[in-house]
């Protein structure tokens, strides 16, 4: 429901800035809302009140992240794998026949829907939690390369640095500022005036800032943050598309095809992030609703899963790993050929997350032990380590 204006409200910042006249209402207005646009009002931090508080339909993820010791969802639904736990550890199988596993996404092909164990949807939370960690301490994550801004780090992305920064040093005792801090620095970047002069460069960087964001405040727990987190998945969404736009030709070069290292840097960031973007999305839907309506979306996307190649830290060590070492070059999400041919140890993070997420961790258990394959990461087993980021 709609709450009528208030009379101290000034105009959204999207009706000034199109010169429009503003409704005014909360928590947007009837512009914003028709657009399907972010709806800020430069006083709607002065008071709490003003935000209306949406009913929660997940306890068990508040329970999740206040509690990194425990598992507190025994449930899950129909895993839709139809192989058996005695087929799962049999060793008699040939390594192809992993290939011919069907996939856990479970799609309703009336409504569109699909749906994934929750173990799993649980796992990836556990994992992207601990990537704003990884990013500040280790200068990369699985979608932000280290050397695709070694020169010129975009502010937004020096402003999503600072905020993992910040929120890594949050207790009891300072987490209302630190998250006032973190949420005036996340309305920067969502009103930005530049929108409308960003080079592809720029549009990249402020896709991965607003996923850093977006793992922050949707997963730390708070209720306004998560609030705010979503009322931002529209742009977010938005952002992305316009990169896959922009970055369409771009994003056709792979390792055979780019003219330079930097080239195929950009391409491949381009590709992660949108993937990661999707990914986000739907997940978040599958926590909340049970089912997520972009499976299709995540899942027509392309990535290099060369552990590698993605870490290479110079066009030299590029130039000679693509030479000695398969790109294993993911389409369409087709992993036939790496559960044939790769090694574990050749997956990072991104590409086991996905790999995990098509195929579940028992059959990628499975994989690895019929490869003699040693240290595939059982996500479901390590959430109490992954958890302690984030948790004061």
């Amino acid at each position: 429901m709609t709450e009528a204006p208030n009379p101290r409200r000034k105009s959204c910042s999207e009706c000034v800035k199109a010169k429009r006249k503003c409704g005014m209402e909360v928590p947007r207005c009837g512009r914003c809302s028709k657009k399907d646009i972010a709806c800020f009002y430069p006083n709607k931090g002065a008071s709490i009140a003003d935000v209306p508080i949406p009913e929660l339909e997940f306890a068990w993820l508040d329970d999740l992240m206040r509690e990194p010791g425990s598992i507190p969802w025994s449930g899950g639904l129909d895993t839709h794998l139809e192989l058996s736990a005695d087929a799962i550890h049999s060793q008699q199988s040939h390594v192809a026949d992993i290939t011919s596993l069907p996939e856990l996404f479970a799609v309703s092909e009336e409504f569109k829907k699909t749906t994934l164990p929750k173990e799993d949807a649980e796992a990836a939370v556990a994992r992207f939690k601990t990537w704003p960690d990884k990013w500040l301490k280790e200068g990369k994550v699985p979608f932000i390369h280290a050397q695709l801004y070694a020169t010129n780090m975009p502010k937004p992305l020096m402003d999503a640095y600072a905020a993992c920064a910040i929120y890594s040093t949050i207790t009891p005792a300072n987490k209302t500022i630190a998250l006032d801090i973190i949420e005036a620095k996340a309305n920067e970047l969502l009103r930005s005036p530049n929108q409308p002069f960003w080079t592809p460069v720029d549009l990249l960087a402020s896709t991965q800032s607003l996923i850093i964001f977006q793992f922050i405040r949707l997963f730390d727990g708070d209720i306004r943050q998560r609030f705010l987190a979503e009322s931002a998945e529209p742009t977010l969404l938005a952002w992305t598309r316009e990169l896959q736009s922009r970055t369409a030709q771009e994003r056709q070069f792979t390792t055979a095809t780019a003219p330079s290292w930097r080239a195929w840097l950009f391409a491949e960031s381009a590709r992660r992030t949108i993937t990661m973007s999707l990914f986000l999305t739907g997940l978040y839907s599958l926590i909340k609703k049970g089912y997520c309506t972009v499976a299709d979306e995540v899942t027509a996307n392309c990535f290099t899963a060369q552990r590698a190649l993605w870490e290479a830290t110079s066009e030299l060590e590029w130039a000679r790993t693509k030479q000695t070492l398969s790109p294993h070059w993911i389409e369409n999400m087709d992993f036939t050929h790496m559960l044939r041919e790769a090694e574990a140890s050749e997956l990072d993070d991104f590409g086991m997350v996905l790999l995990i997420t098509y195929h579940g961790q028992d059959a990628i258990d499975y994989w690895a032990a019929t490869k003699s394959i040693v240290g595939v990461p059982n996500f479901h087993q390590s959430l109490e380590g992954v958890l302690q980021f984030g948790n004061g």
